[in-house]
Parts: structure tokens; sequence; C-alpha cells
């Protein structure tokens, strides 16, 4: 009883949904993020006197593939140009291959390589779009370039964001800095209910919290012991390879071991935390990738009472 509460809890406290650029039948085959970097994103056609614009910030690639190869470049682009339309965002430059520029205009775009990502010079059309709204995080601009061949459509999308990237993606960038290290773990759980520990070190297949320093548990600790009524409960999470009981297990001993380190080296109340483990059964991403499963291995946090 007391599990199948919780699960609905988990069910409840969800993250809002964000901008959803998927297509149809497509499946993610590559994603690679930076914390901070730079990316040429053209704004108007191939032009020998005009270098393309060249934006900073928090930036991810990702290439889908989607099976079949009926489908036209403008059939492959359309439902991601009207997901962003719906979002709040502008068109800045589209273009089909040659009125791009054909070869030249591709190879000024920094995209990720074969195989994920093949272009054909004949036959590929690339839109650049804007949301300029400051309240957004989802990402600033977006650019995305669709290209096929006889069996395969291919579509990489790059997104810069402002900021920092989204919390999901903060484990795939080598230099990146917790996404909680700026303070605002507390803020995500009073507006969101829920924040990831996403800076926990505890080794393969291990269940003991190493000895590494943790922003956000020392964030998290020094919320908690400034609002002694705040009570939340600590959750582990795993990918799917395994049995449910191994996994659920293993996610209960790693969230207990984050409780024991909060309570014995940041002195929390223990009376303030509960722990739990759900194992596989709630993904923020595909099981069916590395980088989806590397999500999916994770800490959370999740707000139950306010004290109020």
């Amino acid at each position: 009883m007391i599990r199948n509460a919780f699960l609905a809890l988990l069910i409840t406290v969800s993250p809002a949904a964000a901008l959803d650029l998927s297509i149809p039948r497509g499946v993610e085959t590559r994603r690679e993020a930076s914390p901070a970097s730079t990316v040429r994103l053209p704004s108007s056609a191939w032009s020998a006197e005009i270098a393309p614009p060249v934006v900073e910030g928090a930036i991810r690639k990702r290439t889908l593939r989607v099976g079949g190869g009926a489908q036209t470049t403008l059939q492959l682009l359309r439902p991601l140009r009207t997901a962003l339309l719906e979002g709040g965002y502008v068109e800045v430059y589209e273009c089909e291959s040659l009125t791009c520029g054909g070869f030249d205009f591709r190879f000024q775009l920094d995209l990720l390589g074969e195989p994920e990502m093949h272009v054909d010079l004949g036959d590929f059309r690339y839109i650049l779009m804007e949301n300029s709204d400051e309240a957004t995080t989802d990402a600033r601009q977006v650019s995305i370039v669709v290209s096929r061949d006889a069996q395969v459509g291919y579509v990489h999308i790059t997104e810069v964001f402002p900021m920092r990237l989204p919390r999901e993606d903060a484990s795939l960038a080598p230099s990146t800095l917790s996404a909680n290290a700026s303070g605002d773990l507390h803020s995500d759980l009073e507006t969101r209910g829920h924040a990831v520990l996403d800076d926990l070190d505890f080794g393969s297949g291990a269940s003991e919290l190493s000895d590494a320093a943790s922003e956000s548990l020392a964030d998290l600790a020094a919320w908690l012991r400034a609002n002694p009524n705040v009570i939340i409960a600590i959750v582990g999470h795993t990918d799917a390879v395994g049995s449910l009981a191994a996994n659920t297990a293993l996610s209960q001993r790693r969230a207990e071991s984050v409780r024991g380190r909060l309570r014995d080296g940041y002195d929390v109340d223990p009376a303030q935390m509960q722990a739990d483990g759900v194992g596989f059964l709630a993904p923020i991403a595909s099981n069916l990738t590395e980088a989806g499963r590397a999500e999916n291995r994770r800490v959370e946090v999740i707000l139950l009472s306010d004290g109020t």
C-alpha cells in the first residue's frame, strides 16, 4: 500500500512537459552536450563574403533516424517546425539544398558526423528558429537539418540554451558544473516538486556513496537545516538492465546511502528524510540507448511537505 501510494506521488510530481522535438517513427541515435561552447547558425544562404553567425551558450546536439525512406525532407521537417511554432518560436531562416548553397552551406554547419547524420548534398533542408522569451527554459535558438537516402531519413537538431543545459543532459558534458551548483536546487523543489542530485558518485555498480564532494548535497542540506519543518523523500532510480528486484534493491540502498550522508555528514535531522528505491519504474529517458540509461541512473529528491 505504501509503495503504491509512493508511486502515485511520483506520477503527480513528474516534470512538466518540455518542448517535444520528436518525429513519428524517429529514433534518437546520438546525443552530445556541452555546458559552454560555440556553434555556427547560418541565417542566410552561403556567401563567400559573409561568415555565418557564431552563437555561444550551452549546446545540445541530437540525431534522429526515421525508417522507411518514403518521406520527403519537407515531410520530415514539418512536424518539428510545427512544434517549434506552437512553442512560441519564430522562423529566422529556411532553405533547401541548392538555395542554401549546396556543398559550401552544408560544410559550414557544425553537425555530428556519419553514420548517425548523413547529408545528401542534393536533398537536404535547413531551418533556424528562435525564441526571445526571457522566461523560457527551452532553447533560445534551434537549428534543424534533415536529409535522406533511399531507406532512411536523417534529422540533426542543434539547441542553444542561454544559461545551462537541461538537467537531464548535464551528465553528457564532461566539464559541466553541477546543474545544482548555482544554489537553485531548493527553488526546483519548491516550484517543480522534485530535483535530481546530479553530481553524486557511487562508482560502477556500487551502492555506497563515495567521499567525493557534492555541491548538490551541500545545497540540499543547508536548505533542510534552514527549514526544519520540510519533509523530503530521497528516491533511487536505475536503468532497465537486470531484474526489477535487483534494481529496486540497488536503488533503495543508494537512496539510504544519500540519506545517511545527509544525516551523518551534514547534520540534517533524519526525521526530515525518508528513502526509497523504485528501480527502473520511473524512467526519464529511453533505456534503449546508453545515453538514456545514464540519465535514468539517478537519485532524486521529492518535496513531500513544506511544514505549512
